[in-house]
């Protein structure tokens, strides 16, 4: 498995190109405003994309699915819970967007347990709400590798102090993955640095709030 990573707009994020080496099959996660940047680099690698996928739904990582999707012919995944964002995006107000984002609906509703198939290499859908109650990251078992959106990021989660969010599912989620997952995974995040779970042994400590 290869994977390309770029910083895009609008809020510095992670959008992630990952290539399965032996067939060249390609899955882009979390576009967000980036598709212009993202599609030159497909240019160069040979490789198909196969899929789009959310992490969650908000605009700062959906932005360009419309434009990506229709450059690419690939399928757009989300979870299920959160796939009325990408059609709500369209009418609020964002204004750290740096150009408007179309309303598009996925392709695929996606569920604990979904594996996105790229070849050999397998991404295995995990339900993490907190941030939003759609939130998921995607496993590469085979890698050690974990996309984790903004779920869990170096030296902190994603914010829940928003619509919808929840400390106590956020808790919830962390703690799942720091437990489930091992210690050397490497976290590919949707803003920052790349870190490990281990490193993160922070999430150990976490006492669960009342859930709501």
């Amino acid at each position: 498995m290869r994977v390309t990573s770029f910083t895009v707009p609008p809020l510095k994020n992670d959008a992630y190109l990952v290539v399965d080496e032996s067939s060249l099959e390609a899955a882009v996660i979390d576009p967000g405003q980036g598709a212009q940047k993202i599609l030159a680099s497909l240019k160069l690698s040979g490789a198909v994309v196969k899929y789009i996928l959310n992490t969650h739904g908000h605009a700062d990582h959906t932005g360009d699915d419309a434009a990506l999707r229709e450059a690419t012919g690939a399928k757009l995944g989300i979870h299920e819970v959160d796939a009325y964002w990408l059609e709500r995006n369209a009418k609020d107000a964002h204004p750290y967007l740096e150009h408007p984002t179309p309303a598009v609906k996925a392709d695929l509703m996606l569920k604990e347990g979904t594996e996105i198939k790229l070849g050999k290499t397998g991404l295995l859908t995990m339900h993490t709400p907190g941030h939003s109650p759609g939130s998921a990251v995607f496993y590469v078992a085979n890698e050690g590798v974990l996309f984790s959106g903004d779920t869990v990021m170096a030296g902190t989660s994603g914010r829940t102090d928003i619509r919808d969010g929840s400390p106590g599912k956020m808790t919830f989620s962390l703690r799942r993955l720091y437990r489930e997952l091992p210690g050397e995974t490497r976290i590919l995040p949707g803003h920052g640095p790349s870190t490990t779970l281990r490193q993160e042994s922070w999430i150990a400590d976490l006492e669960y709030p009342l859930l709501r």
